[in-house]
């Protein structure tokens, strides 16, 4: 398969190094608006072309799909772009500032009869993947509750300068992944109240949040920031416990899952795949990158909807943007 990245900043170098990892793909060109960057990710992983514009890349060479790894902003415009070629996309996530945006560009994506997958990787890492296992064989039961965090001093900025100028800052790039977890585990949310707080004075937006959240048949509670200093620092590692009708499971640090049932204690230790050129952020996430990628391969090659697939995303952000009005309104927001 044919790939083109669109993108070849800090993050994106994960996703070129992913399709390096997998046999199937050719990466035949990149683009980014800053030439340097292309010719350099050109270089680095010996892609065929390299372009400062989307559209000569999309005009000139033929592609199986495009993987957009730039700003939230410019997501629309990139996928509705990459749809009119008639070309199936990877976009990263956040998918779209608004929830308005968000639809049009998946049902662009429908009416082009184009795949859309968003590039929510977090679910993909291995502990997680083993955890989600344990609770559909039924060990614990059924889940009634989840606590998921993601609380961290790694200092965001300096890669990410833009970040610091955002008015939607920690549940916006940092939410689609916790409310992504909350969902693959307890399921689809019917209410949620939230709590954010802007702790550091030299940014724009929130840098601290916490949500509980209604389901159905249980509850969860997130939080996250950017400003914790703690003794154990939870960046990538992402500590999860969940209590069900029989039991629980905890992911807890350094890869370390413990399973209660019937009163027994099962630990597993379930440590990332670790590549040579791995992420500077870490194995897991070089991991989680890999994992969703080759998801995605699987996906075309058998004509199957991705897991979190644009359709599926648009619940993920409602749970987002949900958040911030219960913040700014201090109400419980109903998931419509």
């Amino acid at each position: 398969m044919k790939v083109g990245v669109i993108g070849c900043g800090f993050f994106a170098q994960n996703h070129l190094a992913a399709w390096q990892a997998i046999e199937e793909i050719n990466l035949v060109a990149v683009c980014d608006q800053q030439k340097k960057l292309a010719e350099a990710a050109k270089t680095q992983f010996k892609a065929q072309q390299a372009y400062d514009k989307a559209e000569e890349m999309l005009a000139n060479e033929d592609l199986d799909f495009v993987d957009i790894v730039t700003t939230p902003a410019s997501h629309r415009c990139l996928v509705e772009l990459a749809a009119r070629y008639k070309k199936h996309v990877i976009c990263q996530k956040p998918l779209a500032p608004t929830i308005e945006d968000a639809k049009a560009m998946v049902n662009t994506c429908q009416l082009a009869e184009v795949n859309l997958m968003v590039h929510e990787n977090f679910r993909w890492q291995g502990i997680i993947q083993k955890a989600k296992q344990i609770i559909n064989s039924g060990t614990i039961g059924d889940p009634f509750l989840a606590q998921i965090s993601f609380r961290t001093g790694y200092n965001v900025y300096p890669n990410q300068p833009y970040l610091a100028g955002e008015e939607r800052l920690v549940l916006y790039d940092m939410g689609t992944h916790i409310f992504d977890l909350v969902r693959f585990y307890m399921g689809e949310v019917s209410s949620l109240y939230a709590q954010t707080h802007q702790v550091n004075p030299n940014i724009q937006g929130e840098d601290a949040a916490t949500v509980l959240l209604h389901h159905p048949k249980g509850t969860s509670v997130a939080a996250m920031n950017y400003v914790s200093e703690v003794e154990h620092d939870e960046f990538i590692q992402i500590p999860i416990r969940i209590e069900g009708s029989h039991g629980s499971l905890e992911i807890r640090r350094d890869y370390q899952l413990n399973v209660v049932s019937n009163k027994k204690l099962s630990s597993h230790y379930v440590p990332p795949t670790n590549y040579s050129w791995g992420s500077s952020l870490g194995g897991a996430i070089m991991e989680s990158v890999v994992n969703i990628q080759r998801h995605w391969v699987e996906c075309l090659n058998t004509n199957s909807e991705p897991h979190t697939s644009g359709a599926d995303n648009l619940k993920t952000l409602a749970l987002v943007f949900g958040s911030y009005e219960s913040a700014e309104k201090n109400i419980v927001y109903h998931i419509q």
